[in-house]
């Protein structure tokens, strides 16, 4: 055997989803950390297929195609091969190429001379390679004949061959190496495009060239194979083959047999075959069930969108776990046309979920986040990858991700399909000169490789020569419990003693926290740790003063671990808590909320060969529970206050240049129940400042306030009570100075009440507004000469044409002096 593989661990780094996903993902139990990594040889291909092998307890492989890898065949090159590559490592052994065919061109006498019948080189052998149980079929889709018939043409036919008893025994089939040669018969045919299995062992070949390309899928017993096989046999009729047949012109360079695969849709035991059509329908693609037994159709998906190759790749499998075979198709050309100006090919799948009997729901889709990605080149079953019932799926995107060296993109099952986005995404970390590393181009699942009761996954990066299989991780599901008791806490009832000091002792207000939890999970190790974090009053406000405090540990805060397994199925824990005194502090409507988080300690597990067990991420992993300190609200523990507030100022207007000092007369009542922080806000206009509350009246309450500031906003705020109670009525005064009237021609004053109540919490809004005015007071002091005229003046003539002034009449003159202005200049209001 040829030692062309060196396998190896490589840890491939999680991306972390894009700026879709709000919360972030992580990866969930496909292990980046140990991936084992088989190379082969450059420009090979290697990768471009890859299935497990494991035909017995005790052999446990991975095979791998490499349509272009040079064999020791003679005269052919590039003639493609499929290699067994054992696992775990094998050491220096390495992958061996598996000796399905070591001949020549086969040749034969025609016209007295020798003549080359088969043309192996490029065939691509290794281009699909599946197995079942201890068969192996690989096939050469370019694999080109010459017919028997006089003619110079070769035929691109395909073949496939056969390997059981652990490749002792091989075998060629080649459905298309007949006499109906040229385009217009099976001359084209390229069997082996795709290929898959029946659960019987039977197997399923597409040629999408056959009649014109329409395509062809074929159905044969691996039995009758093998059976009377002779190398010598170049054409030979198989017992028990079944085909499609030719249909009209219109159905010409379809693609029928693009991609195939099995399922069960008829309820009758017997598995159907699903086969891609890529571009039929006028190239919108469909994707047709054929009955296995008279290959007949019986139910079409199409595509939505013209040239997206729907149908490019098909998959099987029973993805929300209801009996019933489910289908998923490929369409990696997709176009989004969100913005039809400049549409984007990201690639869609499509699941169409059976619920009866080829009854199926419209399809869920699933796009591609990534121009030119092609998502949805590779579909794989995954299996239960988690074990939570229901089978999960990965899809390549083998031109994705940073200098397009691909991505694969685990999909979660549930009940209802699959999750809409991915729980984990596999990153290529393989570069290649020539052409993109394809990471993602092959996938294969739902088997596993190191019988850890979990299904593995392989991927292929032909484009850099690797191949990965990551395995999955044990998932550990912690069912927690959180429970307090009681429930509502009365600070009256102080029946649990503490030492404040060395001789004295006090009793407080004090509740229960138990913590409770179990885990299950599939090969789980004997004992989980959990790291376990309890936070009291976790709601509250950062900096804010906590109401309970742990007894034994003096704060709110508490981390601890739990060691839950096969020993003990169950692990609880108390915790006792107690109240603060009211004293220190004022919330007592809001819920002591309580929460736990846990995470898996993963420093417990050690070893280099067994794989961390991750924590399952479809269950919360933090829990919750509330407590209410009981308040005087009824039997429902519930305070619905109502609050009113009416105010007056002794000023109506303001007079610029006066001192201008103003007090309010507020009035606030509570007609409902218990309003709890219950507090008086004033908000301080820009003209004025506080001067503080009014003492000097005996009506007037003279209750607590501050001035404070929140942002560019000024008040005062005055507690009136917590609670205050039903039927509360307080008046309290407060002062103020107001200045800086020059440009203004009123200020508001604005205020209410406000409660920590969640219902009905304020009171009704009350606007003061203040008039600014204006006033001028002027004094003006003069004499005048004369003193005083009598009139009428005597001896005066009045003339019809006066030249001077004393011909009007007298002078007379006044004389001012010490002018004075007493002016509060402003706006008038």
């Amino acid at each position: 055997m040829l030692d062309v593989c060196s396998p190896g661990s490589l840890a491939l780094s999680l991306l972390l989803v894009w700026l879709m996903l709000a919360p972030a993902l992580f990866a969930f139990n496909l292990d980046v950390d140990k991936v084992t990594v088989y190379s082969g040889p450059a420009n090979s291909y290697f990768g471009y297929s890859v299935d497990f092998y494991i035909p017995d307890s005790k052999t446990t492989s991975v095979l791998i195609g490499a349509p272009k890898a040079n064999t020791s065949q003679p005269e052919i090159v590039e003639g493609g091969a499929v290699y067994s590559c054992p696992f775990p490592s094998a050491g220096t052994r390495g992958c061996k190429r598996i000796p399905f065919d070591t001949t020549s061109n086969r040749q034969a006498r025609l016209n007295g001379t020798k003549q080359m019948l088969e043309f192996k080189t490029k065939q691509w052998f290794g281009a699909t390679v599946r197995s079942h149980k201890e068969k192996v079929v690989a096939c050469a889709p370019l694999y080109h004949w010459r017919s028997v018939k006089e003619s110079s043409e070769r035929d691109p036919v395909g073949t496939c061959y056969v390997a059981i008893q652990n490749f002792s025994s091989y075998a060629e089939y080649s459905p298309c190496r007949n006499h109906n040669a040229d385009p217009e018969g099976q001359g084209y045919c390229q069997a082996g495009f795709s290929l898959d299995f029946y659960k019987n062992g039977d197997i399923a070949v597409g040629g999408p060239g056959s009649f014109y390309w329409q395509g062809q899928v074929f159905s044969a017993n691996i039995a009758e194979i093998i059976k009377g096989y002779s190398f010598k046999s170049i054409i030979r009729d198989l017992i028990g083959e079944k085909k499609t047949k030719v249909g009209d012109s219109e159905y010409d360079d379809s693609f029928q047999g693009y991609s195939v695969a099995v399922g069960e849709f008829t309820d009758d035991s017997e598995q159907e075959l699903v086969a891609g059509v890529p571009r039929g329908k006028q190239n919108f693609g469909y994707v047709t069930i054929i009955d296995s037994e008279n290959m007949t159709y019986i139910y079409n998906f199409t595509g939505d969108q013209m040239a997206s190759y729907f149908g490019y790749t098909v998959a099987v499998s029973d993805v929300n776990s209801d009996g019933l075979d489910d289908v998923l198709v490929g369409a990696p050309l997709y176009m989004d046309r969100e913005f039809e100006s400049n549409p984007k090919e990201v690639g869609r799948v499509y699941l169409y979920l059976q619920e009866s009997p080829l009854i199926f729901k419209d399809a869920q889709v699933l796009n591609g986040m990534e121009v030119f990605g092609r998502f949805g080149s590779a579909i794989g079953n995954l299996g239960d990858l988690n074990q939570d019932g229901y089978n999960d799926v990965a899809i390549g995107s083998p031109f994705a991700g940073e200098d397009k060296k691909g991505r694969v993109f685990i999909y979660n099952g549930n009940r209802n399909g699959l999750n809409a986005d991915p729980s984990q995404i596999l990153e290529g970390s393989w570069a290649s000169d020539s052409l993109p590393a394809g990471f993602g181009f092959a996938l294969r699942g739902d088997s596993d490789i190191d019988k850890n009761d979990y299904p593995d996954l392989i991927v292929g990066a032909f484009g850099a020569a690797k191949v990965a299989v990551y395995r999955a991780r044990p998932v550990v599901t912690v069912d927690a419990q959180l429970l307090l008791h009681p429930t509502i806490l009365n600070p009256e009832n102080k029946t649990c003693q503490i030492s404040v000091s060395d001789t004295l002792e006090m009793l407080v207000t004090c509740f229960t926290v138990r913590v409770c939890t179990s885990v299950t999970g599939q090969s789980i190790p004997r004992n989980i740790v959990l790291n376990a974090e309890l936070e009291l009053d976790w709601l509250k406000q950062r900096g804010a003063v906590k109401r309970t405090l742990f007894l034994d540990h003096g704060d709110s805060h508490l981390a601890f671990d739990l060691t839950v397994g096969k020993d003990k199925l169950t692990q609880c824990q108390n915790f006792v808590v107690y109240l603060r005194e009211e004293s220190e502090f004022r919330d007592k409507l809001t819920p002591i909320t309580v929460n736990l988080n846990y995470s898996l300690d993963e420093s417990v597990f050690l070893g280099d060969q067994d794989l961390k067990p991750i924590l399952n991420r479809y269950k919360e992993a933090r829990l919750q529970e509330q407590a209410h300190i009981l308040v005087d609200c009824g039997d429902d523990n519930m305070c619905i206050p109502d609050l009113k507030l009416s105010a007056r100022s002794d000023k109506k207007q303001l007079i610029m240049g006066d001192e201008n000092h103003i007090m309010f007369i507020i009035n606030a009542r509570n007609e409902g129940e218990g309003a709890y922080e219950a507090e008086l806000h004033v908000n301080i206009p820009a003209e004025a400042d506080y001067v503080g509350i009014e003492r000097n009246m005996e009506d007037l309450r003279q209750l607590n306030c501050e001035y404070k500031m929140e942002n560019d906003s000024r008040m005062v705020v005055c507690d009136l009570g917590n609670p205050m109670v039903a039927g509360t009525n307080l008046s309290l005064g407060l002062r103020f100075v107001c200045q800086r009237l020059e440009n203004v021609n009123s200020i508001k004053f604005d205020l209410y009440v406000k409660s920590s109540n969640k219902d009905n919490s304020t009171s009704n809004f009350v606007s003061l507004e203040i008039l600014i005015t204006a006033v001028a007071q002027v004094e003006i002091r003069g004499v005048s000469h004369p003193p005083q005229i009598i009139l009428p003046i005597p001896n005066w003539e009045r003339k019809e044409k006066p030249s001077d002034e004393l011909e009007i009449g007298p002078l007379v003159q006044h004389i001012y002096e010490n002018i004075f202005f007493y002016i509060f200049w402003g706006k008038a209001a």
